[in-house]
């Protein structure tokens, strides 16, 4: 009965912690005139909760070897709360950010953490009790965007992170359930400096697109950013490779692999969460459905990814993790054009993205599988981590790449909707041909994999 209640806080609060990426997606078609921010600016409602999820997961683990997983656990949730009301209070989109930014910095400890302690609680049945919490992850994706679509439908914008909050405060006072299972701590080491610069150079990525969505890479002053990109990347590179304690060990990289894997998570979080991020508002421009219609709407996809996640590990076992990852990134380019190509605009939208959901369900457990195999025995966390901080990159790379082809959208002429129904056509094109990059990495894997079977039978 105890494991029982320790499973449920942990897959309880990944469900909630997970419904802060995407609770507010049902908002980004509505944020100029809520806000009056461009499209441009806007995304970074989500690209800012990105950043500093990506950042947060990046020395989480760390911390929690070094005062234990229950401290951080706690404390992790206890921020994200705060977040939360942070937005809901905001006077500002500014104070909006700010709140969505302390929000990934709390829910970066979720999952890591989560799947840790289960790992190092559960015995024998760690598998089970992992994946059950990496179910209640992505079901809190899915159903955040439900729940943000009706609240604000029936409430306001404010209400949507109020609800949310209060859920969250169930969430925070469920990790109190959790057990202590650090055996050893280990001395307190961050690469402070690869944690910083890593995190300026996001930032700076995310700046630079800004500005070109208001004027061109020859007016000069987009220049500073680009410049601090290139110098911060350079500088995150030097920090890397002398740290004792790396945020990221690219002596990885040296395994070609390895690299693929990479791209493959790069590229498998570009596609799933520009899919994710900007279909309830595709759905609105081109289905002309309300702000709860569309969140409903994406069901269809919830559903198919539900199945494809549950099926996913059976199929890794039986026909190998690199056949299941080729299967996941074929899904997903295949949705991605469906969904650009379909003449009937409703058949395009369903079916496109039931095709997409399935891929996209079936992402995480393969590429994780093969991640950890290639990173070597005594490195799985190491590389589980990087493997999911690169999807994560693939989430903030995505979205802010969208929000600057929106940001070039005409709405000045009298086909305003014309030219935002392309706009959109474009950002799924785009992630269709990162699709197709990803799937040439995974058909890489799958070759390698053939060719070990062969020489092995």
């Amino acid at each position: 009965m105890r494991q029982r209640r320790i499973l449920l806080a942990l897959a309880g609060t990944n469900f909630l912690s997970a419904m802060g990426i995407t609770i507010v997606v049902p908002l980004i078609a509505n944020l100029e005139q809520i806000f009056g921010v461009s499209s441009a600016y806007g995304i970074w409602i989500i690209t800012l909760f990105m950043l500093s999820y990506a950042m947060g997961m990046a020395l989480i683990g760390r911390l929690s070897d070094a005062i234990g997983r229950r401290r951080v656990y706690i404390a992790s949730m206890g921020v994200f709360a705060l977040g939360l009301l942070v937005s809901a209070i905001g006077l500002s989109f500014g104070w909006v950010l700010l709140g969505r930014f302390l929000q990934g910095l709390g829910a970066s400890g979720s999952l890591p953490i989560a799947q840790t302690i289960a790992y190092e609680h559960f015995g024998k049945r760690k598998g089970l009790a992992m994946g059950a919490i990496s179910a209640a992850f992505g079901i809190g994706v899915v159903a955040a965007i439900n729940l943000g679509g009706g609240v604000y439908q029936a409430f306001d914008w404010r209400a949507v992170f109020y609800v949310t909050f209060a859920l969250s405060l169930f969430g925070w006072g469920l990790t109190f359930i959790i057990p202590e299972t650090l055996k050893q701590r280990k001395p307190l080491q961050f690469d402070v400096g690869g944690i910083l610069t890593f995190g300026i150079a996001v930032a700076a990525f995310m700046m630079l697109f800004r500005g070109l969505s208001e004027s061109s890479f020859a007016n000069a002053a987009v220049w500073p950013y680009a410049a601090l990109f290139a110098a911060m990347v350079g500088a995150f590179l030097m920090f890397e490779r002398r740290a004792e304690e790396p945020a990221i060990d690219l002596s990885l990289f040296r395994m070609p692999a390895f690299v693929a894997v990479i791209g493959v998570a790069l590229a498998g979080g570009i596609g799933m969460f520009v899919f994710q991020t900007f279909l309830p508002s595709f759905a609105q421009i081109s289905l002309g459905y309300t702000v709860a219609q569309a969140s409903y709407s994406i069901n269809v996809m919830a559903a198919t990814m539900i199945v494809a996640a549950g099926t996913t590990g059976a199929l890794s076992d039986r026909f190998g993790p690199e056949k299941a990852l080729a299967f996941s990134l074929f899904m997903i380019t295949l949705g991605f054009l469906l969904i650009t190509t379909i003449p009937h605009p409703a058949w395009a939208y369903y079916i496109g993205s039931g095709v997409a959901g399935a891929g996209l369900g079936s992402l995480m457990t393969p590429i994780n599988v093969i991640g950890m195999r290639e990173g070597g025995r005594g490195r799985e966390g190491v590389t589980s981590g990087i493997v999911s901080l690169s999807r994560t990159l693939g989430g903030i790379i995505g979205p802010t790449i969208a929000g600057f082809v929106l940001s070039q959208t005409d709405f000045s002429s009298l086909f305003a909707l014309s030219n935002l129904i392309r706009a959109y056509s474009r950002i799924y094109r785009f992630g269709m041909w990162v699709g197709v990059f990803g799937l040439a990495f995974a058909l890489i894997l799958l070759g390698r994999s053939l060719r070990k079977a062969d020489s092995h039978a």
